[in-house]
């Protein structure tokens, strides 16, 4: 008789076991998803673009051997362009289509630069040692190897 007890004890959960665990799944999903603001998201991801633009900036500069400058429009909308002369009257081409490289932020996103126009040289190297800011996050370019950080 005592083994039929024991199979039947192991054989599930009960029903307050159950309970207290989706209760306890519940109130982590609902802390976690409070955590995921769009708005946060959006400036990390343009965040991360600003620097991805002036490493293609910097490696296309290098693999054409020409002189590539990086256009901030520093009043509303904010853009940056990539361009191959300072009034940026020939763009460069976006890998993803023929169109101009062009980042537009998302909105309430601020973005500004210490020095614009800069630009890079064949060897990769920029004009300038140049910070930007995209909503205060600071993006660097060091003046002398170009390294973005």
């Amino acid at each position: 008789m005592s083994r039929r007890r024991s199979a039947r004890a192991t054989r599930g959960f009960t029903l307050l076991e159950l309970v207290t665990v989706i209760l306890i799944l519940g109130i982590l999903a609902a802390v976690t998803a409070a955590g995921f603001n769009q708005k946060s998201i959006d400036q990390t991801w343009f965040f991360e673009q600003v620097k991805s633009a002036l490493r293609y900036a910097q490696k296309t500069a290098i693999a054409q051997r020409r002189v590539i400058y990086v256009v901030l429009n520093a009043s509303a909308p904010y853009q940056l362009s990539l361009c191959y002369d300072a009034a940026c009257a020939s763009p460069v081409s976006s890998l993803a289509s023929s169109a101009a490289f062009v980042l537009t932020p998302p909105s309430a996103v601020i973005l500004a630069a210490s020095t614009s126009p800069f630009s890079f040289n064949g060897l990769g190297q920029p004009s300038a040692a140049v910070t930007l800011s995209v909503n205060g996050r600071p993006v660097t370019v060091s003046a002398e190897t170009g390294y973005v950080q």
